[in-house]
């Protein structure tokens, strides 16, 4: 039986996109994590995850469309997951919630 997300308590973090890939630590050990993906920006928002030193690149990056909120299961990386998101320019913010379900 799928169960609706249920967000890990003040463990959002976000990203102020822009044209540059930035990363950010989830703040998670080393396993499988499901995240909340929510782009509040006004542009697609492209994502890659891993270990420290991720980047995300568009012609290879996940796309999130502008005002989606879609949930992702991250594998293991064998690290703490990081996050990394690029877009063509300043589109706003990228938000990633940790917890569990779909």
């Amino acid at each position: 039986m799928a169960r609706a997300f249920r967000p890990l308590p003040a463990a959002t973090v976000n990203i102020n996109v822009s044209s540059s890939s930035q990363n950010v630590a989830l703040g998670l050990p080393a396993g499988e994590h499901q995240v909340l993906v929510t782009n509040d920006g006004t542009e697609t928002v492209w994502i890659n995850f891993g270990p420290s030193g991720v980047t995300a690149s568009a012609s290879t990056g996940m796309p999130v469309g502008a005002g989606v909120v879609q949930a992702i299961t991250l594998p293991d990386y064998g690290a703490a997951p990081y996050i990394a998101a690029i877009a063509a320019g300043s589109t706003g913010r990228i938000y990633f919630t940790p917890g569990e379900g779909i």
